[in-house]
């Protein structure tokens, strides 16, 4: 920009020059006129010639001076244009510095602790076509953090990353139609998983990728991806915007939705194992229960007949729900954007057979549509085109207040210009509002979209805050039910004991036994026979005696059953033939303190 005195001093320069031309012009004419005059009139009589040049000299220089005049008025009237310009220039310049419009100084990067502080940066890429759907898939390290993620493009593409952003597949999956919707799910074999994709016109393809150490390097991995076939449906339907997978043991069924809210369940052999059309349009399914919540309410589908039952949510009041999120922790809890721009709480409880949907809580929010909801453990984030806002569903402070409280937002240029210069991150295209995309493994790994084709992947360092004590266990139905549990435990066990109280501590001491018997009852009620046949038993047994060799120690025994005849003993001993008065009648004792006694005392 001209400074406008440096103009004024040129032109007062450029009058001076002018001025002093002037005067020494003007001398000079002033003094040859005359002589020129003299000399005519000296000269008139003699030479005609002269005469008539000197007038022709006169003219010419006169008709110099009036180009010369001329042409200086010009560069003066334009000098005196662009000064008045330069003076109205530096007014609007100082107005709206003053007013404080847009100035030319500009920052080179915006520093936004929000996102920086709460989620560390992993990597980042770029894809130069347009990116349509981003899926986490189920491959897992040794610290249980995934490893891979895909993203399927508007060309029929699906490109497989490395969570450090190393490119490892980019595969055609034989549609040229852009992928709208996209599941995976682990194979029953070690190290391979499938994927399911879905197309603008309808297609559903089935992949398979597989996961291979590459030579010695174990943790180098090698990731290859097949086709395997496309899913008998009809091509010519309406785009596909959810896919779901559900286990019946070892069998797994895809479940399809398309735009028109048509469900189509599919099987592992690609066949079309039935298909059904709700009310609403179904937007996300619970996880191994065939639950769903809709735009005006929930259904459930049951699979052996193929009937779907629904019901409205209660609380809703009509309004339409635009996307839907389970929470990552608690399943039976989901979080919602409605057509009125609220961020709803919605609880669904139930089996297939019998549930229920029931706002919790509504809360007014202005975000510009469309946008997409995803969930990790205790925080709710909800992303449009411009920014991206975070929310805390895990504290008690939640349960207190009308929804989810917002922790903090930040803008996706603010983001993507923590790892890319200013040029390259406000160079955007201004066109049709694109897609918000964002995808998590539900623990602490996000990837999302940060618009112009950029991805960023970060690892969420938000606490993840457990309820107190004394609202989640005294609450809680478990807790009275273990209870339940101790008291029961506690009578039948005071119980056993009274049952198992038979007597004196020392029941076989005879003295003992004859007191108790007669002295004492029991103090427990029993069946008359088994008491009688107790008392039988101890008042037949007969305490020992303290005494080696008192005869009452030894038992009693009936030798009609057993005991020999002196016939039979001569023939033990050996026969009749020996002769046994040549050996004594002497018994030696067993114990050295007692007399030797002989048989016939």
């Amino acid at each position: 920009m001209a400074d406008p005195r440096n103009g004024k001093s040129f032109l007062f320069t450029f009058y001076f020059i002018i001025t002093l031309t002037l005067l020494f012009i003007s001398p000079s004419y002033a003094n040859e006129s005359p002589a020129i005059v003299d000399e005519t009139e000296d000269v008139v009589s003699t030479d005609v010639a002269a005469s008539v040049t000197e007038p022709t000299r006169e003219d010419t220089l006169l008709h110099k001076l009036e180009e010369l005049v001329k042409n200086l008025t010009e560069i003066v009237s334009n000098l005196d244009a662009k000064l008045s310009e330069s003076k109205n220039e530096i007014s609007k310049s100082d107005d709206e510095a003053i007013g404080g419009g847009g100035a030319k100084a500009f920052s080179v990067t915006k520093y936004s602790p929000f996102w920086t502080e709460r989620f560390s940066f992993t990597s980042a890429m770029k894809l130069d076509s347009d990116a349509t759907f981003i899926n986490v898939l189920p491959f897992k390290d040794f610290e249980g953090s995934s490893k891979y993620f895909a993203i399927g493009d508007s060309r029929g593409r699906v490109y497989v990353f490395l969570r450090n952003g190393d490119v490892l597949i980019e595969f055609f999956t034989t549609v040229d139609s852009p992928v709208t919707a996209m599941v995976s799910y682990l194979s029953m074999f070690k190290n391979s998983s499938f994927v399911v994709t879905g197309h603008q016109n309808g297609a559903v393809l089935f992949h398979r990728i597989h996961e291979g150490s590459s030579g010695e390097d174990w943790n180098s991995n090698s990731v290859s991806m097949e086709h395997v076939g496309a899913f008998d449906v009809d091509d010519s339907a309406d785009p596909v915007t959810l896919l779901e997978v559900h286990h019946v043991g070892r069998v797994r069924y895809v479940l399809a939705t398309d735009l028109s809210g048509k469900l189509t369940v599919l099987t592992e052999n690609r066949t079309v194992y039935g298909s059904v059309i709700p009310t609403s349009r179904p937007l996300v399914f619970l996880k191994q229960r065939l639950l769903f919540l809709t735009e005006s309410g929930a259904g459930s589908l049951d699979l052996r007949s193929m009937k779907i039952r629904e019901t409205e949510c209660e609380g809703l009041n009509h309004s339409l729900a635009r996307s839907y999120v389970f929470d990552a922790t608690e399943r039976s809890k989901a979080y919602g954007f409605t057509s009125e721009g609220e961020i709803i709480h919605v609880l669904l409880h139930g089996d297939i057979m019998n549930f229920k949907c029931r706002v919790r809580s509504k809360k007014k929010f202005q975000m510009e549509e469309p946008v997409a909801l995803q969930s990790i453990k205790g925080y709710l984030l909800v992303i449009n085109e411009d920014k991206v806002f975070a929310f805390n569903v895990s504290t008690q402070h939640y349960v207190r207040t009308a929804g989810p409280r917002l922790l903090f937002s930040a803008g996706l240029e603010e983001i993507r210009s923590s790892f890319l210069s200013h040029r390259q991150s406000s160079s955007r295209n201004v066109g049709v509002k694109a897609r918000p995309l964002i995808a998590s493994d539900r623990e602490n790994l996000l990837v999302m979209g940060l618009g112009d084709g950029y991805f960023g992947v970060y690892k969420s360092k938000l606490p993840s805050l457990k309820g107190e004590f004394n609202t989640m266990l005294w609450s809680s139905p478990v807790f009275f039910f273990i209870l339940f549990l101790f008291g029961a435990w506690h009578f039948f066990a005071k119980k056993k004991e009274s049952l198992t109280a038979w007597g004196p501590d020392d029941p076989f001491t005879p003295t003992a036994a004859g007191q108790n018997s007669s002295a004492k009852e029991p103090s427990f009620t029993e069946p008359a026979r088994r008491s009688d046949d107790l008392m039988d038993l101890r008042r037949r047994y007969v305490g020992a005696s303290p005494y080696r060799n008192d005869q009452s120690s030894r038992a009693p025994v009936d030798g009609g059953g057993y005991r020999t005849t002196a016939q039979d003993h001569n023939n033990y001993r050996g026969g009749s033939g020996l002769d046994s008065s040549g050996f004594g009648n002497r018994r030696d004792s067993l114990y050295g303190n007692n007399k030797v006694m002989d048989d016939e005392s």
